[in-house]
């Protein structure tokens, strides 16, 4: 893999994708298990945790811009989203997919170019201010604040996305308002659905991160257990949960209910907050994202 040398080459090549807060953070972890930290992606920030990051698009593979690759070339971010959105306004617009009065994006490209310069979406035919969402990097979801049946789609289609291999990106809805993005708050009557996103959402980060940090703790010799965060669904009902094993020191995920299985097999399930209103029972893991707390020991009063 052949980086180019100046800032000049590397120009041509460049392009920008969206990127999300938590993602990144994850991929932080995952560097620094590699010890590579350094070749972080760099990323400008647009709203919540919604940012874009520039790349190389070389044959064969796609290479994040890090720091340490703008001060070799002695250029800045600025310098390097400018050259990749020049190069997006020089390739056709992509067709969008039309679902009722979503339009369907399929085009990383485009989702952070759009991103960047909202006057893209703005020309779209959408009636009153633009929502847009961007669960994975390659999907850019754009809908009207007016129709809640829209939103409620866009809620749908990104839990089914999330299940898939894609990269992920946000869940955080924004509006267009006037010439800038702001996040939007789903209405009342999609909030169902933006609740079964959220967990979706929660399953997919959690289980993103739980292999690196539990090799962490293994190469780092110490015992803990990294919980599996899951999620059951029944008869249209859902909820995220996961399980506190007796004796076994275990670091847990964030879950709305918890299996606490004695030593002798014997299974409680409770809410969450039951352990979160115990004092002294969990303390957060520092820098931990998406937030885990470790368990302090275990709590056989809340058994039975």
């Amino acid at each position: 893999m052949q980086i180019p040398p100046t800032f000049e080459q590397a120009g041509r090549m460049l392009a920008i994708r969206p990127v999300g807060a938590l993602p990144l953070q994850i991929r932080r972890l995952e560097l620094a298990t590699q010890s590579a930290a350094h070749t972080l992606d760099v990323v400008q920030p647009i709203v919540a945790d919604v940012g874009v990051g520039p790349y190389l698009e070389l044959p064969g593979t796609d290479v994040p811009i890090s720091a340490g690759m703008l001060a070799r070339w002695g250029a800045g971010l600025p310098h390097a989203l400018d050259a990749a959105v020049t190069n997006s306004f020089g390739r056709p617009v992509p067709r969008a997919e039309r679902v009722e009065s979503v339009h369907i994006y399929h085009d990383a490209r485009f989702a952070a170019t759009a991103l960047l310069r909202p006057e893209l979406i703005r020309a779209l035919p959408v009636d009153g201010d633009p929502v847009v969402l961007v669960p994975t990097t390659g999907t850019l979801l754009v809908g009207s604040s007016a129709d809640h049946d829209g939103l409620a789609f866009m809620a749908r289609f990104a839990d089914r996305i999330l299940g898939s291999d894609r990269q992920t990106v946000s869940i955080q809805p924004l509006i267009l308002h006037g010439h800038g993005w702001a996040p939007f708050d789903w209405p009342t009557s999609v909030r169902p659905h933006a609740a079964t996103l959220r967990r979706r959402w929660d399953t997919a980060q959690y289980a993103a991160q739980r292999p690196l940090l539990q090799a962490h703790y293994e190469r780092s010799g110490q015992p803990h257990r990294v919980a599996e965060l899951s999620l059951a669904a029944k008869d249209g009902d859902a909820l995220t949960y996961t399980a506190f094993t007796e004796s076994v020191p275990t670091v847990l995920p964030l879950a709305e209910a918890v299996v606490l299985v004695r030593s002798d097999g014997h299974a409680t399930r409770l809410p969450m907050q039951h352990l979160l209103r115990t004092p002294g029972l969990l303390a957060p893991v520092p820098d931990s994202a998406p937030p885990l707390m470790f368990a302090t020991r275990f709590p056989a009063e809340l058994t039975h």
